[in-house]
């Protein structure tokens, strides 16, 4: 009984740390709004240099000038599929999530003009805006588990990389042009940690007469997951074919 129990609290802790890693949406999205009358004047005021242009953006509620009023999306493939009215066209903005916080005004109660905040979207990205700010809170210091440098980044699809065996961490990453690594809770420090890596996309085109051809940018998963899996390290088996690659 004793042993189920354990089993069921590890179970539940490495939910509560898959949770917290896939957590908010690193990006947020909203849609200027813009018709060639609106597009003419701010070309003119543009060249006359006598007015700020000015910007509408999508609210449910109608078109508005004021960007904290505007519908945000987490998912861009959703604000991709919002259509505009036939009079208006389209343009997508994108924002980071610490962009999108110093958007959002924390609202004076004190001060008669915030009633325009009445019956306005900009609650729902004011809650938007404070769920952001306690996941980042809550993430800065589960991301201390990590023992990996800040250049290490979570991954676009936590739900298809394995925990780690050992300590239970789904893996950050870091790939830049000359390298692909992960990073987990196991190691001494930053700088000496586990890490599993894949073929770079420099080694791969050097060794191929420049082409890329046939490069596969999921390798580093595949890596990782055989490692939790098999504790094979393909990449090392890799580095046995071939001379020199990194």
């Amino acid at each position: 009984m004793l042993a189920i129990f354990i089993e069921f609290f590890v179970y539940l802790k490495k939910m509560e740390a898959r949770n917290i890693y896939k957590g908010k949406r690193e990006k947020y999205y909203c849609v200027e709004l813009f018709d060639i009358s609106l597009k003419r004047n701010n070309r003119l005021s543009e060249i006359l240099g006598d007015e700020p242009p000015v910007k509408l953006y999508h609210s449910p509620l109608g078109p508005t000038q004021k960007i904290h009023h505007a519908k945000f999306w987490k998912d861009k493939t959703s604000a991709q599929s919002w259509q505009p009215k036939s009079q208006y066209f389209s343009k997508l903005i994108e924002f980071t999530a610490e962009e999108f916080i110093d958007l959002i005004p924390d609202p004076d109660s004190t001060s008669p003009q915030n009633l325009q905040y009445v019956n306005s979207w900009f609650e729902t990205n004011l809650n938007f805006k404070n769920d952001q700010i306690e996941y980042n809170l809550k993430w800065k210091e589960f991301r201390k588990k990590y023992k990996a440098i800040d250049a290490y980044i979570k991954v676009k699809d936590p739900d298809k990389w394995l925990p780690c065996n050992d300590c239970g961490l789904i893996p950050l990453v870091w790939e830049f042009n000359n390298g692909r690594s992960t990073a987990c809770g196991c190691g001494e420090n930053e700088y000496r940690h586990h890490s599993i890596q894949a073929e770079s996309i420099m080694s791969y085109v050097t060794r191929n007469n420049g082409s890329a051809l046939d490069y596969n940018s999921d390798e580093l998963r595949i890596n990782w997951n055989t490692w939790v899996k098999k504790q094979v390290n393909l990449f090392e088996l890799k580095k046995s074919e071939y001379d020199n690659i990194w």
